[in-house]
Order: structure tokens, then C-alpha cells, then sequence
């Protein structure tokens, strides 16, 4: 995986604007040199088709605003995982991560 392009970021993260939802714990992308995009989904559960059409609406406006020009395919990829964010697989990096608490009731705030 190669660095993150500052371009390529912005319109990541244009594109994912009203497309973040709860179950959603962390979104990486990878990027290779012959203009490939990977985004992967790290949710709290199991992918079901919600996800699946969350994540092409995101790949469908990344297409159209940065062109197939410079971003030639893009592969969409979900993972369940319950291991801390700091074990996730950040690709060539992350552009979302909700925040997680690990708090017990004694500590939380009021």
C-alpha cells in the first residue's frame, strides 16, 4: 500500500459525509500506485446489505468526483471485529474512527 494521497482524502471524506452510522467502528483505505481504492468497513456486527449499499454509494461518489482518471477500480470490504482499534488493519490509513470507551460506571461522566 502506498501513502495517502492529500486529494484523495478530501474526497473520501466528502463522500462519506451522511454515510457514517453508529455501527460503522473504523474506516481504512488503501491505495496503490496503478490507482487502485481500497475501503474497508470495520462495524460492531455483522456486514448485511445495508452496509453493502452504504459503502457503493460511497465508492460511486468518490468515482464521480475524483474521475476514472486517477481512480481506476475501487474494492469494497467489510470486517466484524471486536478487537480494539488499535489491532485494526489500517490499510494506508484510517479517515474514520469512532470514538470507543472502556469505562466502568464509576468513571463515566455525568
Amino acid at each position: 500500500m502506498s501513502a495517502l494521497p492529500d486529494w484523495l482524502i478530501l474526497h473520501v471524506w466528502r463522500s462519506l459525509l451522511g454515510e457514517i452510522y453508529p455501527s460503522i467502528r473504523a474506516i481504512a483505505i488503501g491505495w496503490s500506485n496503478n490507482a487502485t481504492l481500497i475501503i474497508r468497513y470495520y462495524l460492531d456486527r455483522q456486514p448485511n446489505a445495508f452496509d453493502q449499499e452504504s459503502l457503493e454509494v460511497v465508492a460511486t461518489n468518490i468515482t464521480a468526483s475524483v474521475g476514472p482518471e486517477f481512480v481506476e477500480h475501487i474494492e469494497i470490504d467489510f470486517q466484524f471485529q471486536k478487537c480494539p482499534l488499535g489491532e485494526l488493519d489500517p490499510l494506508s490509513g484510517f479517515v474514520y474512527c469512532r470514538r470507543e470507551y472502556d469505562m466502568s460506571d464509576e468513571e463515566r461522566p455525568s
